[in-house]
């Protein structure tokens, strides 16, 4: 068979790549992502749904790593853990593109991804900036606690849920340090499996118009959780929920006052079912402030910011500079948004439950900032906004924009 010129046979010799047989060979491709030259399964490429075995590699979740990597670039640290490395993108990526030198430990037992990893390394020239170690990724993580090698940056991004690993990342970093984590079980937090959520989250979550949000802020309270039991705190820095996934980044802060001060934003959001008013609180509502009638509720979960606004004007500087559009666009979006609500508005509902004709949620937001109300599209859900408006605000605003034509 010829291969295109992107593309190698990995056989036996290979460094790193474990005895393979002939009968098992593979065929990995060398593809550019931002700035970096990556080995990949070429049968990765080109499909929707990558194979798991023998190795996983995932070319959707470039912007997740493009997220990463700017992240990293507005913030200071000199070691990242990329602790369920795989194919080693995510580490790699780190190391090259990053403009201060960092140290970056990629972590993983499947040995056939950890050639990938090493080729990886090699092919960039970051040799020097790189340690690539077999082993499982809880084991690695927990070993780090007390001990005086922690890092600066721990990544998780594994299948499904990371509530196995998120006990062992916050051990592993150090105090000021960053944790970025990464929940695929999306359908659970957004409230299609409510029980699954509850067990595994310990969280009520809710299938709505902010679901998305909601979910975010379940998995972050969790993070939060996780780390008070250990005497840590938390501070957001940056969440976005894409695709197929959601991710939450989150600065360490070490000490009982800290994680005392974390508890402070673990509340409840509450949707009314008749007048569809919206609240959010430390305790779970029993009734509607607004009519009295019944609600339905989500939480615990985090009501705080979501973003450190500062930070993510630097991380979206980054991203334009190197060219990375989608993810600049991504970090911008949290702009203003940490002075909100924790929930949002779905105008395309509105028009629907009014049963007028569609209205443009940006004539809404303008129309909302007239009167004094700070509004902005909502940056976890492909439509909608956020404003410090009540329901009942938005949809007066909704009303008048139908009936007077100006759509």
């Amino acid at each position: 068979m010829k291969l295109p010129r992107s593309a190698e046979p990995i056989g036996s010799n290979d460094e790193g790549a474990g005895a393979w047989s002939r009968r098992q060979m593979a065929v990995r491709s060398i593809i550019q992502e931002g700035d970096t030259k990556l080995s990949v399964p070429t049968a990765s490429l080109g499909v929707a749904e990558p194979p798991t075995s023998p190795v996983f590699f995932n070319p959707a979740a470039a912007f997740n790593r493009d997220v990463s990597v700017a992240v990293t670039e507005a913030s200071r640290g000199r070691s990242f853990l990329d602790s369920l490395a795989g194919v080693g993108a995510r580490g790699v990526r780190v190391a090259n593109e990053v403009a201060r030198h960092i140290d970056v430990t990629l972590v993983d037992f499947n040995e056939k991804s950890l050639g990938y990893a090493r080729r990886s390394v090699r092919l960039n020239g970051v040799e020097s900036k790189c340690s690539v170690i077999r082993e499982e990724a809880n084991v690695y993580l927990h070993s780090r606690y007390g001990r005086d090698e922690r890092f600066d940056y721990v990544d998780v991004d594994p299948f499904g849920t990371p509530v196995p690993f998120v006990q062992g990342a916050v051990k592993a970093t150090a105090d000021g340090g960053l944790i970025s984590v990464t929940a695929t079980d999306t359908a659970v937090l957004c409230g299609v499996y409510p029980n699954v959520c509850r067990r595994r989250y310990s969280s009520t979550p809710l299938s709505n118009h902010f679901r998305h949000e909601t979910g975010l802020r379940i998995l972050l309270n969790y993070c939060r959780r996780t780390a008070a039991s250990l005497d840590i705190g938390i501070s957001p820095v940056m969440a976005h929920s894409t695709r197929h996934y959601m991710r939450v980044y989150a600065r360490i802060d070490v000490g009982a006052t800290e994680a005392d001060r974390s508890a402070g934003n673990e509340g409840f959001v509450s949707e009314c079912r008749s007048c569809r008013h919206l609240s959010a609180a430390g305790s779970p509502s029993a009734a509607c402030e607004k009519c009295g009638g019944k609600v339905r509720v989500a939480g615990p979960l985090w009501i705080g910011s979501l973003a450190d606004e500062g930070l993510a004007r630097k991380a979206a500087a980054a991203c334009r500079k190197k060219g990375i559009d989608g993810a600049a666009r991504a970090l911008e979006s949290l702009e203003g948004v940490s002075e909100l609500p924790p929930y949002g508005y779905s105008v395309e509902s509105m028009c629907s439950d009014l049963k007028v004709p569609g209205v443009s949620e940006l004539r809404v937001i303008e129309a909302l900032e007239k009167q004094g109300h700070p509004c902005r599209r909502q940056p976890f859900e492909k439509t909608g906004l956020k404003s410090s408006a009540g329901y009942g605000q938005v949809v007066a605003v909704v009303k008048e924009l139908a009936e007077s034509g100006r759509r």
